[in-house]
């Protein structure tokens, strides 16, 4: 049987964690199954968990148009936990496209991620980043 925390090495977000890290995080975290057509967040709703893909494929979508496809160790739902005291708003809908795996955590158990791996705080803020800088491009569009 692998380990969680041999499976979390094996994603991008976690790949520089350390051992001990790993050991902290994987506490955060609760493995669960979805099905094909399953809405994991929904535009507009309040942020109350953060995702991360570990098998299958999702659809991400904005004001009903459909703007990312995502897998494999994508994370979701992180923005709107990032917002002050946890009042931040989904800004997409993300929906798995086939049955998946998922990690999935709270608002406080995603603090403590990001608490205990300085490198996967590093991760998620350049990710934000680069998806704050996408939005804008679709904005202008």
């Amino acid at each position: 049987m692998r380990l969680l925390n041999d499976d979390l090495r094996e994603l991008d977000l976690f790949s520089e964690a350390s051992r001990s890290e790993l050991a902290v995080i994987a506490k955060q975290l609760t493995r669960l199954k979805v099905k094909a057509g399953r809405v994991l967040v929904r535009e507009g709703g309040i942020g109350n968990e953060f995702m991360i893909m570990v098998d299958g494929m999702a659809e991400v979508t904005q004001g009903g148009r459909s703007i990312a496809t995502i897998g494999r160790g994508e994370l979701v739902g992180e923005m709107a936990l990032l917002q002050p005291f946890g009042s931040g708003r989904r800004n997409a809908t993300v929906t798995a496209v086939t049955d998946a795996e998922i990690y999935a955590g709270s608002p406080s158990e995603f603090r403590r991620i990001l608490e205990a791996s300085p490198s996967v705080a590093a991760r998620v803020h350049q990710l934000i980043a680069s998806r704050k800088l996408v939005a804008e491009t679709l904005v202008a569009a």
